[in-house]
């Protein structure tokens, strides 16, 4: 069960009671804010109290809905330990406190939390040969659905930098931007 960025709520507690893996937001506490961010005292408590939740709250809906595993997010990672100290104070089941590039592996037994196993910077490799050009006439691997669901103005913010591109690299005859909906060359 997923809950979003949102104060504690009777819906969550509902729909995710004995869930396998419940994920929730924990928001650093008033304190944080304050001497932190410098935001005044009655914003630093609306922000973690009002609009979000606070470690305490989390771990209070964690009891109610008792899942497998526990994962808080929505943390800057210098809040963490206030965080996780609220958090303790209502909940003592097993939890995570997320950060970037956290993952977990869930099977009937066990969830096992650990982090991403990755280089510091996966590119490809230059080789001795030259990548062939696109196939002709090979479908759009994007779906009729998908291609519906595109926003378009988000998409047409980036046509001057592919126009560039694409003549840099002079890659007119092979425009696959045309199959796109929302591709108006040089809009």
């Amino acid at each position: 069960m997923f809950g979003g960025d949102s104060s504690p709520n009777k819906w969550f507690v509902k729909y995710a009671k004995d869930a396998d893996f419940a994920i929730h937001e924990a928001f650093g506490t008033p304190e944080f804010f304050v001497e932190d961010y410098n935001q005044p005292p009655q914003l630093a408590w609306r922000a973690c109290c009002a609009f979000h939740t606070s470690g305490p709250a989390f771990g209070k809906i964690m009891s109610e809905v008792s899942p497998r595993h526990a994962v808080s997010y929505h943390s800057m990672e210098e809040a963490i330990p206030g965080i996780r100290t609220g958090i303790r104070e209502t909940y003592d089941g097993p939890l995570s406190v997320a950060v970037d590039n956290m993952v977990w592996n869930a099977t009937r037994d066990k969830v096992v939390e650990r982090m991403v196993v990755s280089t510091d910077r996966a590119s490809g490799v230059p080789g001795s040969t030259r990548q062939p050009p696109p196939e002709r006439g090979r479908p759009d691997p994007m779906s009729d659905f998908i291609k519906q669901g595109e926003w378009a103005p988000g998409f047409n913010a980036q046509n001057k930098m592919l126009d560039e591109h694409m003549e840099k690299y002079n890659l007119q005859d092979q425009d696959w931007r045309k199959q796109r909906l929302w591709y108006k060359p040089g809009k």
